[in-house]
């Protein structure tokens, strides 16, 4: 049986801070008064939080523990949307969710590492349904909005800050392992997130951008962000769910080809299938980090993956967001270009001896 329920529930928390605002964007710019162009600072604002403390936060980690690292986490999630409740301006928005983000950064690899240690046996099933977890609260975040009309933003915002507070209590019974930063000078963990950071641009990029790419070029009916994130998180929860084939096959194989799967599906977003191009890709790319995060997992240790993990989402992040820039500037040809961003760093892997 799967060890680690409580940090299992956390996930899908942390997941739905990722997402709840989303709903409520065009509500807040004209709360407050922004140009629509503002709109995208909103999910920066988290992003950019999470992104730039990755590796602070698991440094903190290694000497506080991964159980307290958690918990911490989730307690400054929970300020945050108690915070947002109350902002009172726009740059108080941004913050607050800012605030979040940095939270966020404290949780995902302290989270990783413990289920990996209750799950040793079984790390990649263990993982796969991590990463699944994210992809259910994300879709509660997405529809979010139907609390929001109930309740209020307010109150809404509110209710997000009890849920994760709650999963912080839950989880103060975990273990507290610690972990060695000297982790972060694993050669292997270098490599591994290199060589992935298109595969992780590949698939938020196409979230982001294939909404507009319809409009601008297929003259579709438009697609929102929301529905096309909600289809990828549906199919990425499918792929988190076959992450266990990577107890039972060679995960270094498994790694490549879902990869290769990951980076070739934006090729079919220029046909009528473009639905299966979706799927592929949200069934493919969980299925590739998912494998990845067990690999990086592996490697000294699972006591020591808190560091490895914040590493290779770090190198992912820094490396993989540039693709949503270029790829608004390629128009058209963009998902050609994407398909070979995700290709070619994948040949980094062919320097690595297999040992998985």
């Amino acid at each position: 049986m799967i060890r680690g329920l409580n940090v299992f529930f956390a996930r899908a928390i942390y997941a739905l801070s990722w997402f709840y605002l989303a709903p409520e964007i065009p509500e807040l710019i004209f709360r407050f008064h922004e140009p629509q162009t503002f709109s995208g600072l909103i999910p920066l604002s988290f992003f950019l939080g999470s992104g730039i403390m990755q590796l602070p936060a698991a440094f903190v980690g290694s000497k506080i523990g991964q159980r307290n690292s958690l918990v911490l986490g989730l307690v400054i999630m929970s300020a945050s949307s108690f915070l947002l409740s109350v902002a009172w301006n726009f740059n108080l928005l941004l913050l607050f969710y800012a605030l979040g983000g940095v939270g966020a950064s404290f949780f995902f690899s302290s989270g990783g590492a413990i289920i990996s240690s209750l799950n040793k046996e079984r790390v990649s099933l263990a993982l796969g349904l991590y990463n699944s977890l994210f992809c259910v609260g994300g879709i509660v975040g997405l529809n979010w909005g139907v609390v929001d009309e109930y309740l209020g933003f307010s109150l809404g915002s509110v209710a997000v800050g009890v849920l994760t507070l709650l999963s912080a209590l839950l989880n103060l019974r975990l273990p507290n392992n610690s972990s060695s930063w000297s982790s972060v000078k694993n050669r292997r963990v270098l490599i591994l997130g290199l060589s992935t950071a298109g595969v992780w641009g590949v698939y938020y990029t196409v979230g982001e951008l294939f909404p507009s790419f319809l409009v601008f070029y297929q003259h579709g009916e438009l697609l929102t962000s929301s529905a096309v994130t909600s289809l990828l998180l549906l199919f990425s929860a499918i792929g988190g769910s076959l992450g266990g084939l990577g107890d039972r096959l060679n995960r270094m194989k498994l790694l490549l080809v879902s990869s290769v799967l990951t980076s070739l599906s934006p090729l079919l977003l220029y046909t009528p299938a473009y639905v299966l191009g979706l799927a592929i890709l949200g069934i493919s790319n969980e299925m590739a980090i998912s494998v990845l995060y067990s690999m990086v997992a592996l490697e000294g240790g699972v006591v020591n993956s808190s560091v490895t993990l914040a590493e290779v989402n770090s190198l992912n992040i820094f490396f993989g967001t540039w693709l949503e820039f270029l790829a608004g500037f390629l128009g058209f040809s963009a998902w050609i270009a994407l398909s070979v961003a995700g290709l070619l760093p994948l040949l980094l892997l062919l320097t690595l001896r297999n040992r998985t």
